[in-house]
């Protein structure tokens, strides 16, 4: 092959590389039709297929070399000034209402379980009327800057969880993706405990790595699940225990004033006046709750292929 030759097929496989680059980037966006699926057209059962697809489009972009870098900066970038622009504009915004009554919830001490919080707020012009329970753990409606829309901390908790994770490719593109920038550009509330627990988890040494597991514990129920899980699977008994002791202990007061509500509206995850706990399928189904499974994929994919694997080899070797 001729110098000529050979700098014609590297031009050739530069292009086909920032094609395919561009196609898969397209697909990626794609995710966020899939996500208003959810609210406007097929029900929440379309945050199934969602997910599917953003671990298919990371596995597809972080095997390939040639593009995967300069793609995943297009993919984060875009994401990030789809988030910055939805907030601004409210271009695809208002599919929450956590972003308001989250941080309703900032002024009530010890009543936090016990009385309901009644607002109005208005949403890019829509008005609303808000009656509810508060139905998290204490901190996460401490976890604020006063006067800054709720929003910001949300979108700001994802670039942090984006950026702590961005050694590993597959991490940072399922994280990454434009449907989970626009949840937090709505301002779910999962992305501070979330961010927590890429401080505490995330496969990265730092010394503030327990401090940061401590706040997760603090913050939101399926937070805690992650983390007792974690030490559970790795046999860290003592540590799984600690994790509920501190999960407790943040409720501590709480019970201590009304322990009815504590289990009411934290145990039951309930925010009406009743007692009773929402259905499975509601669980299930709420899109905001699969960014925790959508978490751990993402963060622990390796060890979790590494299972996978030696269990199909072990079933092999017994048939």
């Amino acid at each position: 092959m001729t110098d000529a030759d050979a700098s014609s097929s590297r031009a050739c496989s530069g292009t086909r590389s920032v094609g395919e680059g561009v196609l898969l980037l397209l697909a990626a966006f794609g995710t966020v039709p899939l996500l208003l699926g959810t609210v406007f057209w097929w029900g929440t059962l379309a945050i199934l297929p969602t997910v599917a697809v953003t671990f298919l489009l990371a596995g597809w972009i972080s095997r390939r070399a040639t593009i995967a870098p300069w793609l995943v900066h297009a993919l984060f970038g875009g994401a990030l000034a789809l988030g910055v622009v939805s907030i601004a504009t409210g271009f695809l915004n208002g599919l929450s209402d956590e972003a308001y009554a989250t941080p309703a919830f900032a002024h009530a001490g010890l009543a936090l379980y016990t009385r309901p919080v009644s607002f109005d707020y208005s949403s890019y012009g829509v008005a609303h009327h808000e009656f509810t329970y508060y139905v998290y753990l204490p901190l996460l409606t401490y976890a604020q800057v006063p006067g800054l829309d709720y929003r910001w901390i949300s979108l700001a908790a994802w670039v942090g969880s984006v950026l702590w994770v961005a050694r590993d490719p597959y991490a940072s593109v399922v994280i990454g993706m434009p449907w989970i920038a626009l949840l937090a550009a709505n301002g779910q509330n999962d992305f501070v405990p979330l961010f927590a627990l890429s401080l505490a988890l995330a496969p990265r040494a730092w010394k503030g790595a327990y401090a940061a597991e401590v706040i997760a514990l603090g913050l939101k129920q399926l937070a805690n699940v992650i983390v007792v899980f974690y030490h559970l699977l790795r046999r860290e008994w003592s540590r799984a225990l600690l994790a509920v002791v501190v999960s407790v202990a943040f409720l501590l007061p709480f019970l201590l004033v009304d322990a009815g509500a504590v289990y009411c509206h934290v145990a039951l995850a309930n925010p009406d006046q009743g007692c009773t706990s929402a259905s499975a399928s509601f669980l299930l189904l709420k899109r905001n709750y699969w960014l925790y499974p959508t978490w751990v994929v993402a963060v622990f994919h390796a060890p979790i292929v590494d299972r996978l694997r030696r269990l199909r080899t072990r079933w092999a070797g017994r048939g």
